[in-house]
């Protein structure tokens, strides 16, 4: 046997498995936690038997699924704070990336116990790694001293599942997260929010069918 097939085998069941995390996300967030695992598989271009090979049961999917959303979070605010950049720069930047990913991140809210990575806890490394962006912030006179970790991972929970369709929801929930930015300064001087949905825009956005009335 070639030495390039054990490769090739491996690169492929990494990519199945990330398949079926992916497809995972989509069909849980459509159709519910009740899903059959067999439409898991049918989303995923996979059969049933891949999804077995990988996750033992449901239950082990679901927190496979939310420990990498949990893990993606601990790295964007690791990077946050890490960054080199003005606290509410960086903070900014977290905001912005956790939306481009938001399709990842809304599974932790299915519930479940709270992930871990090599017995660390997941949650408050995310906390951690927040709460140092805005003690800098503190100390230079840029951030309000009443904000806290927690005011950001509730604002990035309550953005990442879009409330809208995509390309919707991606501008309102921006323009809500320039908000929460311009209220975390300390001083009075206030950033240009970027361009929201108007009136219209939202109404026909949550109008169901095209033309019937508003859905609130």
């Amino acid at each position: 046997m070639s030495p390039a097939h054990p490769v090739r085998r491996r690169s492929d069941a990494v990519a199945n498995r990330a398949a079926l995390l992916d497809a995972a996300e989509r069909v849980l967030l459509r159709d519910g936690p009740a899903v059959p695992l067999d439409v898991v598989a049918r989303e995923a271009g996979v059969g049933i038997a891949t999804l077995y090979r990988n996750f033992a049961d449901r239950e082990e999917l679901y927190a496979a699924v939310t420990h990498r959303s949990y893990a993606l979070v601990a790295a964007l605010a690791q990077e946050a704070e890490d960054s080199a950049a003005p606290p509410l720069d960086a903070l900014a930047g977290f905001l912005d990336r956790l939306l481009a990913e938001c399709r990842h991140l809304a599974l932790p809210l299915l519930g479940g116990p709270l992930p871990e990575d090599g017995g660390d806890p997941l949650g408050p490394r995310i906390s951690r790694s927040l709460a140092a962006v805005l003690k800098r912030g503190v100390d230079d006179g840029s951030i309000r001293p009443d904000a806290t970790a927690a005011d950001l991972v509730v604002t990035g929970a309550m953005l990442a599942p879009a409330q809208l369709p995509p390309e919707a929801w991606g501008r309102a929930a921006r323009r809500i997260a320039a908000l929460v930015l311009d209220g975390l300064r300390a001083r009075s001087d206030t950033v240009r929010l970027p361009a929201g949905l108007t009136g219209t825009e939202l109404d026909r956005a949550m109008t169901r069918g095209g033309g019937e009335a508003p859905a609130y």
